[in-house]
């Protein structure tokens, strides 16, 4: 097991780029990882390119690496965005974007630019049984180091895709599925019977869906009884995505 000392280390430098830098993120196809439980969940299913860790102890068991590296934790911390580093991280390959053909409960996400939001939204579609990420352009990057935390090792379990409304549209057609688009303007979800393939649009909560969303969808939404007119749109996700799999199984 290797060592390093240098804070001027080329793979320091390299780590830091990976983390802070979109283009050089997407450049190399490789992305950061931080903490040991998000390490543990992604190490099941990948191969890391490195792991740099304050102690082997921290290693997770059976992990795979070509390259496990011992570093001092004020080195592991020049690298993190954590405010306290757990004292690893790792460098892992980028996940390949999917086609998205022959899946039948798929989610487009329009314009979310919270990295945080974008996260808890890939988690909670897995967690529910959706089966594809559809991230229309302006959606922020989901392998931005806060999108990672918040989605607990998601982004490496759900096929995505990136691309424009065309390429939505032809998925839409080539799968035979019910456009819906959450809209707070659109008709009560309670009222719509899901066909056995459905696409939901999600959108910037403060500006709403793009007028393009409405060409492929009927616009739903989620009735509310109180004071506030919209919900946080990771919220709203989760109760469509429960809800529009539920009512379907039902059928």
């Amino acid at each position: 097991m290797k060592e390093l000392s240098s804070p001027q280390h080329p793979l320091i430098k390299h780590l830091v780029k990976l983390r802070q830098n979109h283009d050089y993120r997407w450049h190399h196809q490789a992305l950061v990882l931080e903490g040991i439980k998000l390490i543990a969940e992604a190490s099941s299913l990948l191969t890391f390119k490195t792991i740099l860790a304050s102690s082997p102890h921290l290693l997770p068991k059976n992990v795979k690496a070509e390259k496990i590296i011992l570093a001092a934790p004020t080195l592991i911390q020049k690298v993190s965005g954590l405010q306290s580093s757990e004292g690893i991280l790792a460098e892992a390959p980028m996940p390949k974007f999917s086609n998205l053909y022959g899946k039948k409960y798929l989610l487009a996400l329009d314009r979310i630019n919270d990295p945080g939001n974008l996260g808890t939204i890939i988690r909670s579609a897995i967690a529910l049984g959706w089966e594809g990420i559809f991230l229309l352009e302006e959606t922020c990057d989901p392998f931005n180091e806060k999108a990672l935390r918040a989605s607990r090792g998601a982004v490496f379990k759900i096929p995505m895709r990136q691309g424009a409304w065309k390429d939505l549209q032809e998925i839409i057609k080539v799968n035979n599925l019910q456009g819906l688009v959450a809209d707070i303007k659109g008709v009560p979800f309670e009222q719509i019977k899901p066909s056995a393939g459905v696409l939901l649009v999600l959108s910037n909560e403060a500006q709403g869906p793009s007028q393009e969303a409405f060409s492929i969808g009927s616009p739903i939404t989620i009735p509310m009884s109180g004071e506030m007119e919209s919900l946080n749109v990771s919220v709203a996700a989760g109760l469509l995505l429960y809800s529009l799999r539920q009512k379907r199984e039902l059928l």
